[in-house]
């Protein structure tokens, strides 16, 4: 039992860990403190140069699996697929990830803080504001989502689970990545998006699958105490 609220004591960790990023960027931008802009220079020196037709061509269609209409398309068809067979708790899980947090939670700070875009060259068209970055904050919380239902529902194909696992991990860092190489964010906007996508990916995770969790955990350590009976 000691073992096991240590793991769930690590998740809380990590998703505070998450909105203290969030807290760090939002006040940083808001009194123009100096690492704010360190940090900008730091994304657009190191994520973004050099600008080529090879990069920005990926990078143009990476940041497609993060837009608004992409996103609550697959929120829908997964939420429609959990319900047909019965799994509630899994269309819960994603409305509220991707609608209400993704889509609801992102448009209410973005108006909130009204951060310009960056004025540099944007490599594609972006309208709206900067601050925090949505694409980050869809990328973790649809993606991040998907890992945590893949991880739950697909034990039995560990190759499969793994493949999907990690496609799904690499979207997650290549999207919010994207918006820097393009120019329309700032690297602060990247981080706080990313902070604030995990904490609400682990906390409702958390809440949700509560006992999916403590099932898991319970079902691993059980494998290896009796992998170690002679």
């Amino acid at each position: 039992m000691r073992r096991l609220r240590k793991f769930d004591y690590l998740q809380i960790v990590a998703a505070f860990t998450g909105l203290v990023i969030f807290i760090v960027m939002a006040i940083g931008y808001v009194y123009h403190l100096g690492y704010i802009d360190w940090l900008d220079q730091f994304g657009f020196h190191y994520l973004r140069e050099p600008l080529t037709p090879e990069r920005s061509w990926f990078f143009r269609n990476i940041t497609r699996a993060g837009n608004t209409k992409w996103t609550a398309l697959v929120m829908v068809v997964t939420a429609i697929i959990a319900l047909l067979i019965r799994k509630l708790d899994v269309a819960i899980f994603m409305i509220v990830n991707v609608g209400v947090f993704g889509l609801g939670v992102m448009s209410l700070f973005k108006h909130l803080f009204h951060r310009p875009r960056p004025a540099i060259y944007h490599v594609i068209e972006q309208s709206g504001y900067s601050f925090p970055s949505g694409h980050a904050l869809n990328a973790i919380l649809l993606y991040g989502s998907l890992i945590v239902l893949v991880h739950y529902y697909l034990k039995s194909e560990d190759n499969i689970r793994y493949a999907f696992m990690t496609l799904f991990a690499g979207l997650v860092i290549a999207i919010p990545v994207s918006r820097v190489y393009l120019g329309v964010h700032y690297f602060s906007d990247v981080l706080a998006g990313f902070g604030l996508g995990t904490f609400l990916l682990i906390m409702s995770k958390e809440i949700i699958f509560k006992y999916r969790t403590r099932e898991v955990f319970e079902n691993a350590l059980n494998s290896k105490s009796s992998t170690n009976i002679p």
